[in-house]
């Protein structure tokens, strides 16, 4: 590390105060010619919440969380064990973790029941620069408890909707910058399930699987599959596919440019009358009526 880096401090350590920094800004050859910011994905669509008690984590009770937005978990207190996909990763005070879309997660094993634990979910255009913090957690800086300070600030006061999505674009800037946490013991994969390689077969393709083809990856018949999916989730497949396929819609309707037709092809629906008549049973909007509002209600639970 340059004397520069040391003088400024490393992300782990607190800045210096500002009458020490600013001497330190060089003088501008060029003063109309500055820094340029990079084309990063569109960030948007931000909630804040907390979970205070053991017993508030695991929410929605029926069944694992999820979605198409990333969520951001920042652990001030309390060790637990975030289970993401198939995948047990313990999560200490201190440290942080991210949740990608259509990743399901819940928790378990938590060493009290006194919680001090802030989320983050929002939508974003393309997480590829983050990839590397997938399954992996990071230090909590002292720069990103700043930030996060600076975000719940601006996020209990009314009408500062720009200043926080500005400070919690910020705040995903200082960690890009940061390395994940490197452990070779406790993150290790849990049983696979057949709700996991469901979810895997079903999003891991530009175009979801038919519930035949599914089966056919499996290895038994589709009327099996039914089956056993129904004996071991609760629900049916053909409402959990469709949960699915409506998810993956939301985020592309939220963010993408794509026409509808295109996305109802996307997400395995047969005709934008088919995806058009889900949408609205679910979510009581029609598709475009979401791409201008972006914040429907809860989807409809009814198989």
């Amino acid at each position: 590390m340059s004397d520069l880096a040391k003088m400024i401090g490393s992300e782990d350590e607190t800045p210096q105060d500002l009458e020490k920094m600013i001497p330190l800004l060089p003088s501008p050859m060029v003063q109309l010619i500055g820094k340029q910011a990079s084309a990063r994905p569109n960030v948007d669509n931000i909630v804040c919440f907390c979970r205070l008690a053991a017993s508030d984590l695991n929410r929605p009770q029926n069944g694992r969380a999820l979605h198409h937005r990333c969520v951001l978990i920042m652990n001030l207190k309390t060790a637990a064990t975030v289970c993401v996909d198939d995948r047990n990763i313990p999560l200490n005070p201190g440290e942080a973790l991210l949740v990608f879309p259509f990743q399901f997660h819940d928790y378990s094993a938590p060493e009290s029941e006194d919680l001090l634990w802030f989320f983050v979910t929002f939508d974003i255009e393309d997480v590829s620069d983050l990839e590397r913090f997938r399954y992996s957690p990071f230090v909590l800086s002292p720069n990103l408890e700043r930030l996060a300070h600076d975000l719940i600030q601006a996020y209990l006061l009314p009408g500062n909707d720009d200043l926080s999505v500005a400070v919690f674009r910020l705040m995903l800037e200082r960690i890009r910058l940061v390395e994940p946490i490197v452990r070779t013991e406790g993150t290790q994969p849990a049983p696979s399930t057949l709700l996991s390689r469901v979810n895997q077969m079903a999003l891991s393709s530009r175009e979801m699987p038919s519930a035949k083809e599914m089966a056919a990856t499996v290895g038994i018949s589709e009327s099996h599959l039914r089956a056993r999916f129904r004996e071991s989730c609760g629900i049916s497949l053909g409402r959990h596919l469709r949960q699915l396929r409506l998810e993956k819609a939301c985020g592309m309707l939220r963010l993408g440019t794509s026409r509808i037709s295109e996305i109802a092809e996307n997400c395995g629906f047969t005709s934008v009358y088919t995806f058009s008549r889900a949408f609205a049973h679910a979510y009581g909007m029609s598709p475009s009526e979401y791409r201008r509002i972006g914040n429907p209600p809860t989807p409809s639970t009814d198989s």
